[in-house]
């Protein structure tokens, strides 16, 4: 449609309204070597850079191909944060779990009915939090 036209002020465009959102008709106002710069919305009088109208094919095939993020549940969220503590760590290095001995952060424990857990904060000197695989855990430590 626009190859066939002359380029020239005062022609009327199809072009893609910002304050419309919409593709309505507009006029050209400003030419810049053959190529429309200005546009003037006949809709709502608005003085815009000219913007080609997208097709509704291509629109849709656009948000098509976007991602979306999928929420986890909290059980999902602390079994992957267990496995990627767990792949920096080394599970040979656990140590059997004791409310007697003192823990640092990133320790790897044994525990009887939890499995293997590594901590991951100091609480307070006889707190630890340590994160299992069914989630995170607060547990005893330093206790005499």
């Amino acid at each position: 449609m626009l190859s066939k036209k002359k380029m020239e002020i005062g022609i009327e465009v199809e072009a893609l309204c910002n304050k419309c959102k919409a593709a309505t008709v507009h006029v050209v106002v400003a030419i810049k070597s053959q190529d429309m710069v200005r546009v003037m919305c006949k809709t709502c009088q608005s003085l815009h850079r000219f913007k080609a109208p997208e097709s509704k094919g291509v629109k849709k095939a656009a948000k098509v191909q976007k991602a979306q993020k999928v929420k986890l549940t909290p059980e999902a969220r602390e079994s992957k944060k267990w496995n990627k503590l767990l792949l920096a760590a080394d599970p040979e290095k656990a140590v059997a779990y004791s409310m007697s001995s003192v823990y640092a952060e990133n320790d790897i424990i044994q525990h009887t009915k939890f499995g293997l857990g590594v901590v991951v904060k100091i609480l307070d000197p006889s707190k630890i939090s340590v994160v299992f695989e069914d989630g995170v855990k607060n547990m005893v430590q330093n206790l005499k």
